[in-house]
């Protein structure tokens, strides 16, 4: 796969303004002096960092402007190794500014607005394109694009040789990608693209992929972190969870449990207290909860072909979480309250319709207290609903991404599932769209209470290796995700 991938870069990189040449005699001259600099002045390469951002172009400037800098940026890191995670920082952050500037909705609105004039006009072009591949309409995202694929075939020569994974060296940038996500992409909302390269570098070993669950977890579970992160880490763990082919079944099983159990206990706190009335307090177990149905929507195929599977679920006791007094599924998103409404009716796991008829009938807003205004006018659903790991749309650099992605599959006549006789409660769901076409981008709002008082969790280092995940540990502590990576 890592070969072909390989092969492909090459082929594939037809940017809008492609580059004569990747390395030019300038260039080759200018890092073999920065490399002599460095050697005799070593404190130089500090002086460095600060000039590569100041001089980083602006994401209006050609293509292969862009495209030059980010490469000779990589390139000099052969030499100034001790300041990657630096340039990593400089890299990314400049990227995510154009990844802002081109969400899915405004790309995939530009291309489909070009399909009928690609049709008029495909006769007369069909000899024009067949030799070059063709870029995004959205300008933004052409440019995006072509940097994205570049430090895609970064990563892939750097972790990959001789088509094995070198541990070692993809240990070394994962941990320096898994810092820059703490700093830079878990506090930015709205982001679409950038954060496949985390997706994808975890692909390469189990342990990466258990250190990313597990950073999001101990943010998550973390009283000294803000609502908002916790609430944008806990949707990054359930987002790859449901969407990495990469990470096996009995793994999402076992981190799927602690969430659970997570739940239950914080069911078990909150019936013993009072005021329960604000929703406000209880934002993380609305996103645990939406979590929890968002990853069995995805994976509950898998689950149903394990022996013992649904029989797991079923010790879930999901049940008594959606009939308690909080009400979840009055908070989550109605796509996936209704899609795993009927799941759950299946596999004879929970009944839901009768909580979201009562829900439906009282479904008038209401007003809930937040920090910017003590009477602030908010819809019902008021999750922070961010999917960090919806569908991949940039074109060239798919092909990294393409054999690793869980697409969603709607499975309308449901035969490998046992069926309900009683046929007077059927409602009038429309299963044949992807859930997430039906999930909107949501701003998280304003929290009053950070509920300190939960027992907290922990996570084995290891999902792979634990059939039987942790037990709720009272009051255990959590170092926060600044202190994730030893």
């Amino acid at each position: 796969m890592y070969a072909q991938q390989n092969e492909s870069y090459d082929s594939n990189i037809h940017c809008k303004e492609q580059i004569s040449a990747s390395r030019l005699p300038l260039h080759d001259f200018a890092h073999e002096t920065l490399q002599h600099i460095v050697l005799i002045v070593p404190l130089a390469s500090t002086l460095l960092c600060p000039i590569a951002e100041q001089h980083f172009p602006f994401m209006t400037k050609e293509t292969n402007t862009q495209i030059i800098y980010v490469k000779n940026l990589l390139r000099s890191l052969s030499y100034l190794s001790i300041q990657r995670l630096r340039f990593l920082e400089i890299i990314l952050s400049k990227l995510l500014r154009s990844d802002v500037h081109a969400s899915r909705q405004d790309i995939i609105r530009e291309e489909s607005s070009n399909i009928e004039a690609e049709l008029v006009f495909s006769l007369e072009q069909l000899d024009t394109n067949d030799n070059n591949t063709k870029g995004m309409k959205h300008d933004q995202a052409d440019k995006l694009d072509c940097l994205m694929l570049v430090m895609f075939e970064y990563i892939t020569s750097t972790c990959i040789e001789n088509g094995t994974v070198n541990y070692e060296q993809s240990k070394s940038l994962f941990r320096d990608l898994l810092s820059v996500f703490n700093r830079i992409l878990l506090p930015t909302h709205d982001s679409s693209h950038v954060q496949f390269l985390l997706f994808y570098i975890c692909s390469f070993h189990t342990d990466f992929s258990d250190e990313f669950m597990n950073n999001c977890w101990r943010t998550f579970v973390s009283p000294s972190v803000s609502m908002t992160f916790r609430q944008a880490s806990i949707c990054y763990l359930c987002s790859l969870i449901a969407r990495a082919k990469y990470i096996i079944i009995r793994s999402v099983l076992n981190i799927t449990q602690l969430m659970v159990d997570w739940l239950h206990a914080y069911v078990s706190t909150t019936e013993t207290t009072s005021g329960n009335s604000n929703p406000n307090r209880h934002l993380p177990f609305y996103a645990i909860c939406q979590a929890v149905l968002y990853i069995f929507i995805y994976r509950h195929q898998e689950i149903a072909r394990l022996h013992d599977g649904i029989d797991i679920v079923l010790k879930w006791r999901i049940g008594r979480i959606l009939s308690s007094e909080l009400n979840p599924l009055k908070y989550s998103l109605p796509a996936i309250t209704h899609r795993f409404a009927q799941l759950s009716r299946n596999y004879q796991i929970a009944f839901c319709y009768s909580i979201i008829e009562t829900n439906n009938r009282y479904s008038l807003p209401e007003t809930f207290a937040t920090n910017d205004n003590q009477n602030g006018y908010l819809p019902s659903n008021i999750l922070y609903s961010y999917f960090p790991f919806d569908p991949y749309v940039l074109k060239r650099s798919l092909i990294y991404i393409q054999s690793l992605y869980n697409d969603y599959k709607d499975e309308n006549d449901d035969s490998n599932m046992p069926k309900d006789s009683d046929d007077n409660d059927q409602q009038d769901i429309d299963d044949s769209d992807d859930v997430l076409t039906s999930m909107m981008m949501s701003t998280t709002p304003g929290s009053s209470d950070s509920l300190d008082h939960l027992p907290m969790t922990t996570i084995s280092t290891s999902f792979k290796n634990s059939r039987n995940p942790p037990s709720v540990l009272p009051f255990g502590r959590s170092p926060g995700f600044r202190n994730a990576i030893n």
